[in-house]
């Protein structure tokens, strides 16, 4: 995708002389496309800039990476914060060499005790070596406290909303429990923005539509033409400073 691309180019041009490698996916409600997103940007991170990339499902909740890679959801996330798998055993190779996955495992028990952050923070120090980026899919910021707990971790976020459907109020609240950790948000990534924009913009009008599978094939991807869901199409010139957008 032109635009997954455009937003990984921008994400370099920002970290030049920086040490960022992990990212973490933020959104403040559902239905915002942020697992999609996330697992585009690993794709294209691995499969054209060619960097050694792992993608990380920390949404215990309503999880979505191993759906959208086609790998079995355990054993992974879960299993390894809880000690009964390996991290080297939780960790899936995908169809691509140098894109891998850590699907979120099965919780059993107390959804507020899946989460183990101690647990969470030695795993991304163990996994850091080993990657030139890290994507996590993490849950909506507004209705859970996992993603700021896990934020603490991260070297930055990247803030996910729908163009026309995510509530001002529902920014504004996010944007509220995030204060402490602004300096870490790289940016805004407004999705869907394509709807508002003019004709002339779509890819239609250059005749570079496509459809859009429901299940993201790595074995497919080339420069122009990873799928995904239905959200739409993430637009480039959403990633913008943070804090003018709330």
């Amino acid at each position: 995708m032109t635009e997954v691309r455009r937003l990984l180019q921008t994400l370099a041009r920002q970290d030049t002389g920086s040490e960022r490698k992990v990212y973490m996916m933020a959104s403040p409600g559902r239905g915002e496309g942020k697992s999609t997103i996330c697992a585009l940007l690993a794709i294209i991170a691995a499969r054209i800039f060619h960097k050694r990339t792992l993608v990380i499902d920390s949404d215990l909740r309503r999880p979505m990476v191993h759906h959208l890679l086609g790998i079995s959801q355990r054993p992974g996330l879960f299993e390894v914060m809880h000690g009964s798998m390996s991290l080297e055993d939780a960790t899936r190779p995908t169809l691509l060499s140098t894109l891998f996955a850590i699907p979120s495992g099965r919780p059993s028990g107390s959804m507020g005790e899946a989460y183990v952050d101690s647990a969470f923070a030695s795993l991304l120090t163990k996994l850091r070596p080993h990657y030139d980026m890290i994507f996590i899919d993490a849950a909506p910021v507004v209705p859970v406290v996992e993603p700021l707990l896990i934020a603490e971790h991260v070297d930055a976020l990247l803030i996910v909303a729908m163009a026309s459907r995510t509530p001002l109020m529902l920014l504004r609240r996010m944007r509220h429990l995030l204060e402490p950790l602004m300096p870490k948000v790289s940016g805004v990534i407004l999705n869907n923005a394509v709807e508002g924009l003019p004709y002339y913009y779509d890819y239609r009008y250059y005749g570079y539509e496509q459809s859009m599978p429901k299940r993201i094939r790595t074995s497919a991807v080339s420069g122009e033409g990873a799928g995904g869901h239905s959200e739409g199409q993430p637009h480039s010139q959403g990633v913008r400073d943070a804090k003018d957008q709330a």
